[in-house]
């Protein structure tokens, strides 16, 4: 059981406010002490303090079954500008007695609780869809319930005060497309400088045919070759504004993580290398852009 002070501290942290129900108990009251007065007849006067009593009871139950609950950030998926995620919020029943009727409003959107046994917690997911990048503050939620009688709705506010970083959204040509427009693995035509030996696991776009037709067998030699395991994306070159930009760079960055491969970003300020800093860095420094 709870003390009568942490009762006292939820009364005091509790809204308590007027209902439908309430308005009707008001009439019937009213109705019943009229009839009492003019007819005198017992029953009447039974169901009056009958009625009377459930109102009276009804805010020290309504307050103990909002008593020892408390709201926790668990965790989230990775946030994204104008796309669905979520986020992991903790109910915890810290008191011996199960609470009911609870509604949790967070976020502009309502989770119905039926029930929730004593000493318990249950996690809720929240959908979002942020929409920008930068900061996300999930700020304080509500919770309220109408238990026992409907005839009070008891509001209890529950602090959070997380913040949580919304990455560009991900969006804007492929990696493959991107890197099929680039000078090739083994560069191109106008970079040919040469003929080298030929090797047995060489590729057949390296072989350098004129020779093989001559009976001798060498290799193209190319003054430009890239590697996949050091691309390297220019800020700049990524699109026409800036949120198209860090938009397409989001999502290159996300299919290099998806494939393993090791990338830069040119940054205005600063270079972004995946090998010293990990991709939820990277998209964070995108995101405070």
């Amino acid at each position: 059981m709870l003390s009568l002070r942490t009762l006292n501290q939820t009364r005091k942290r509790l809204k308590q406010k007027a209902t439908l129900g309430s308005l009707i108990v008001v009439l019937m009251l009213f109705g019943l002490f009229l009839e009492a007065y003019m007819h005198n007849f017992n029953l009447v006067y039974i169901v009056l303090f009958f009625v009377f009593a459930l109102a009276f009871v009804a805010s020290p139950f309504g307050i103990y079954n909002m008593s020892g609950l408390t709201l926790t950030f668990q965790s989230s998926d990775r946030l994204f500008a104008k796309e669905t995620s979520n986020i992991y919020l903790a109910l915890t029943n810290n008191k011996s007695a199960e609470s009911f009727a609870l509604k949790l409003k967070c976020m502009d959107q309502g989770l119905l609780i039926p029930s929730l046994k004593a000493h318990s917690k249950e996690v809720f997911t929240l959908s979002l869809s942020p929409d920008k990048r930068g900061k996300l503050n999930i700020g304080n939620c509500l919770l309220q319930s109408l238990f026992p009688l409907a005839t009070i709705r008891f509001l209890l506010p529950l602090k959070l005060a997380v913040s949580k970083v919304v990455y560009p959204r991900p969006k804007g040509t492929s990696l493959e497309a991107f890197l099929s427009r680039q000078k090739g693995r083994y560069g191109q035509e106008s970079d040919f400088e040469g003929i080298t030996p030929y090797t047995s696991n060489a590729p057949l776009s390296k072989i350098h045919w004129p020779s093989v037709a001559k009976g001798e067998s060498a290799l193209k030699k190319f003054a430009y070759e890239i590697p996949l395991e050091q691309l390297n994306f220019d800020f700049f070159a990524a699109g026409e504004n800036d949120e198209s930009r860090l938009s397409q760079l989001t999502l290159w960055i996300l299919e290099c993580e998806a494939q393993n491969l090791e990338f830069q970003v040119q940054m205005p300020q600063e270079n972004l290398n995946s090998k010293r800093m990990s991709i939820d860095e990277i998209l964070e420094k995108l995101a405070l852009y």
